[in-house]
Order: structure tokens, then sequence, then C-alpha cells
């Protein structure tokens, strides 16, 4: 080794729980994956300095975004990877493989190692251990195996405030219909529909943590769209608001004005609905990749 780490810093299984509950409920704020390896030594020792040079290792190879951390049995370790899938932890496990394998001082070292990419917050901390611990227990899986556990990795859908801000009541229906029957994969999209800008204002819709989409027109009884652009575009989460306006104003003062304004997209009546739906299902794309 050419250098010498205190073992003692390593965390305990213990004292990572809280960090484990934080990330986890980010994973569907922020959409991040992180991905937690655990390896366990084939031929468990009691010897105090082979439990160290296995830590001091591990320590000299994680990046410093990642948490090494020792299980109580003294026999396991674990690795989160933040903001990393399993195609990188694994890559990682072969790199460090490798390298025990070929070096003359870890030839009494022999590890197994699983890998679970975390894409939801159904699992818990004693859970996730457990699980892990089981597969790496299974005495036919043989040394230096890779294994990975799968049940953590399906994404939930996200939640999506739409709201839809129209005069005319029948076109107003007919959007209402078609926002709810529009599938996007991974988003569910939840649909209330508005006569005027003061109703949507007085509804507290918009102040929900949750991603708003917002097709409204420009010009509206009780409070314009370019009323309720500025007050959406001057709120502290204001990133939150995907906003489509719609107007019979086709010039290109007008879209300029909007897109000034902080709109995403500005569409000229009338327009083909199929057109909308395309263009929001690509803007959720984007926020899928």
């Amino acid at each position: 080794m050419s250098k010498i780490l205190n073992t003692e810093d390593v965390m305990q299984e213990h004292e990572v729980k809280r960090y484990f509950e934080i990330w986890r409920e980010s994973v569907l704020r922020s959409r991040l994956t992180f991905t937690a390896v655990f390896l366990k030594l084939v031929h468990p020792t009691q010897e105090f300095a082979i439990r160290n040079q296995m830590t001091t290792f591990l320590q000299l190879k994680i990046r410093k975004t990642d948490l090494l951390f020792q299980l109580a049995d003294g026999e396991h370790w674990g690795i989160f990877f933040l903001q990393s899938s399993d195609v990188e932890a694994k890559a990682f496990l072969k790199r460090i493989f490798a390298i025990l394998k070929e070096e003359k001082e870890f030839k009494h070292i022999s590890l197994k190692a699983s890998i679970t990419e975390i894409r939801n917050n159904s699992v818990n901390f004693e859970a996730l251990i457990t699980k892990n611990k089981q597969r790496l227990a299974d005495n036919e899986l043989s040394t230096w195996a890779i294994v990975q556990v799968e049940d953590y990795r399906e994404q939930p859908n996200e939640q999506v405030q739409v709201s839809i801000i129209e005069q005319n009541p029948i076109f107003r229906k007919v959007l209402e219909s078609t926002l709810n029957q529009l599938d996007i994969p991974h988003f569910t999209l939840a649909v209330t529909a508005y006569e005027d800008g003061y109703s949507f204002l007085q509804s507290d819709t918009y102040k929900t943590g949750h991603m708003h989409l917002i097709v409204m027109n420009d010009i509206l009884p009780r409070k314009n769209g370019l009323e309720i652009l500025h007050i959406l575009r001057n709120m502290p989460n204001e990133k939150k608001f995907i906003i489509y306006m719609m107007s019979e104003r086709n010039s290109e003062i007008a879209a300029l004005n909007a897109y000034e304004g902080g709109v995403d997209e500005y569409i000229v009546k009338p327009f083909n609905l199929r057109l909308l739906e395309a263009k929001i299902k690509r803007t959720f794309a984007r926020f899928w990749l």
C-alpha cells in the first residue's frame, strides 16, 4: 500500500442508516439513481489485520462521493455509489477484483459481491442489508462472483399536476379529455380545467411541490395568461412549471413577448391536437433523459 489510512474512520453499519434514508427519498425527487454494493470475505477470518487490510484497500479505491462502511459482523463491507448505476458499480468491482487476484499481498483474500441499484423508495435499510447478505451466503456462489439484487430497480411514476385554463367551454372539455387520455411513460397526469385565470389562482393547485404543466390562453377573463405567466415565473420554485401558451395571434411579436415572459411553447390557434400531444410527450421525454 502506498498510503496508510486510518481504518477507524470508516463508518459502521448503524451510522449510515440516516444517510441511506435521505438518499432513498431523493431518488423520487431528483430521479437520480444510487447503487449499493456489498462485499463478503469468502473465507471469513477474525484476524484483525486481514480485515483492516481489506478496509484500507477499499478506502483507497472508492471516489470521494462514495460512502464505505463496515457491517457489524466484520465479514461484510458496503459501499453506496451516489448518482451511479449498477453498470458503473459492476465495472468498479471487476477492476478491484482484478487487482486483488493479481497482487501477492492480497493472496490470502478472496471475495464475492452483490449489487443493488435503487430507483424507488420502497426499501428500508435493514431489508437492503438482509437481502444482500442472504444472496452472499449462498454456498453455490463461487469466489469472485458478482450477483445482482433486482428488487428495487423499478422507478415509480412521477405525479404531474396539469392545469388547463381556457374560457371556451367546448374547447376546454376537448383539451381536458385529450390530456386525460394521454399516456406518458414514467408520469401520471392529474388534470384540472379552469375557465379563467382568477379561478386557477384561487385553487392553490399551483402551490404544490409537483411538476406542473399549464396549458392556457394568452387572453383570459379575470387575470389573463400573461399575468399568470408573470406570477408563476416569479415564484421561488418556478422551474417546476412547464407552460404552454395558446393564442389566436399569429405574429412574431406576440410569440416573442410570450417566450421572453417565460413560456416553454407558444401554439397558435387553431392547431391539431395531435401536435399538442406530440409536443407534450417530447417535453416529458427530455425530463426523463
